[in-house]
Parts: structure tokens; C-alpha cells; sequence
């Protein structure tokens, strides 16, 4: 079982159905940007979904604690949970094409970011609702190996 699978067993409460290579191509397109081969594949397998809030762990001492509540999908079950909806993209100055793709959220309003430039692309990043950009990780595998029970908490 890989990182992914094990991480969408303990902590997904609602899966998005998945797309096909097609929606990832006309998506791509739309939006003026080409996804890192992980973060493609993490589509193609899991598309997103909503999540029981595990604890995101804080990569370093200055990262603040923060919780998943949901991964962006390609035809998601709500407005707010699609991929690279238009209101997502405008949130930050100077990102056309995107930069940066908000490709979740938290339960604070805090966003989680994935690099889409040819320099970095597929870092994952925190962004508070109200504070600065925390670094997580070098990719989707890596960002899933940061999720963990919250403390005191149980999951499914």
C-alpha cells in the first residue's frame, strides 16, 4: 500500500470520481499550465476529495500546525472542491498563467499550494488565511506522508 492509498483509507470521507487523461489535457489547457508527472498521476488515481481533518505535521519549527479538510478534484461533488475553479486562480497577484494552483484547503481558511513553474514545479506549500507560505513538501507522495491523526482524536 503506498503512502497515498493508506493516507485515502484512514483519512478520505468523500472520493471525487475519476478523470480521464482527456479532463487533466483540457484542463491543462484552460488554465495555461502542464501538472508535474506525480501530481497528473495523483489525479488519474484519486482525483481529491474531502478529508476528517487529519493534522498536516509542521515540516519545520516556523510552520504553524494545520488540519485537511479537502483536496481539489476534477469534476468535484461541490463547487468549492473543483480544481482550478477561476475564483482560485485570481487570488494571487501575477498568476496567469499560475504560478501557483491552490489544490486544497484547510478548516481555518488556509489554502494548500502546488508550484506549477518549470523551475520547483510540484513543490506543495501552506498558505495561511491570514499569514504567509509555509513549504511542506517536494511533491504529492511527500505531502500525503505529512498527514497524521490528530492528537487525542481518532479517525475512521
Amino acid at each position: 500500500m503506498t503512502t497515498i492509498e493508506y493516507a485515502y483509507d484512514r483519512f478520505c470521507t468523500e472520493r471525487f470520481p475519476l478523470p480521464t487523461e482527456r479532463e487533466i489535457v483540457a484542463l491543462e489547457r484552460r488554465i495555461g499550465v502542464t501538472f508535474s508527472p506525480d501530481y497528473r498521476q495523483f489525479v488519474l488515481e484519486f482525483n481529491g476529495g474531502y478529508f476528517g481533518e487529519p493534522e498536516i505535521a509542521p515540516v519545520s519549527e516556523d510552520c504553524p500546525p494545520a488540519l485537511l479538510t479537502l483536496l481539489h478534484g476534477i469534476g468535484a461533488s461541490h463547487r468549492e472542491a473543483e480544481l482550478a475553479r477561476s475564483s482560485d486562480l485570481v487570488l494571487f497577484e501575477d498568476n496567469d498563467p499560475p504560478k501557483i494552483l491552490p489544490i486544497g484547503a484547510t478548516p481555518t481558511g488556509g489554502l494548500i499550494i502546488l508550484t506549477t513553474e518549470a523551475e520547483g514545479r510540484g513543490e506543495i506549500f501552506l498558505k495561511q488565511a491570514f499569514g504567509g507560505f509555509y513549504y511542506l513538501a517536494d511533491g504529492i507522495e511527500e505531502f500525503f506522508a505529512l498527514l497524521r491523526d490528530q492528537p487525542g482524536r481518532q479517525t475512521h
